[in-house]
């Protein structure tokens, strides 16, 4: 009995797929927010032409057109299932930098993969390599930015075992010491 729903769920799955009746475009995944100047940012997944989903940056400015930087680079290229159809959970949108001193975005997120940083410069709007925090699931994650210094803390359960982590840089996200506190 369990072999035949095991079954009836991947043809269920594969007819989907296959008839495109499921589109990622009209389902509403997390998303965060934040302005600088006369323009709003949005971090949100979102589905390209050829169907390849990727956390990126949209930026709203006024009545000009919106811009879509790419934060991934098809990272998710295929991965989305009709059950979870949001990959990427954005869980930190933060500004580098003050003022006149902006150099771009503190991002974080997190991915069927694990837990995800990265840095976006703001004005060239390249990102640096996703630096992976966490390989396991995890929860209760808090983001907490004072000048240069960052502190991520989360929960992640292995083998039944809830242990409670902390990586911080303290120079602004471009190095990171992961631990178990």
């Amino acid at each position: 009995m369990k072999l035949f729903f095991t079954l009836l769920l991947i043809f269920f799955m594969r007819t989907i797929y296959a008839e495109g009746n499921v589109s990622v475009s009209n389902v509403q995944c997390d998303s965060l927010t934040a302005s600088r100047l006369a323009s709003q940012y949005t971090l949100i997944q979102h589905t390209f032409q050829n169907n390849v989903q990727d956390l990126v940056i949209t930026e709203h400015a006024g009545n000009a057109s919106t811009s879509i930087h790419q934060v991934t680079f098809g990272r998710n290229s295929g991965h989305t299932s009709p059950l979870n159809p949001c990959f990427f959970k954005p869980l930190a949108f933060q500004q580098g930098g003050k003022d006149h001193e902006f150099w771009g975005w503190h991002i974080l997120w997190s991915e069927p993969q694990g837990l995800f940083y990265a840095r976006m410069d703001g004005e060239a709007w390249v990102s640096s390599l996703p630096k992976r925090l966490s390989k396991l699931s995890t929860n209760n994650i808090q983001f907490k930015q004072e000048n240069q210094n960052i502190t991520i803390t989360w929960q992640q359960i292995e083998n039944n075992i809830n242990t409670n982590m902390e990586a911080i840089s303290t120079d602004d996200g471009r190095s990171w010491e992961v631990t178990a506190y």
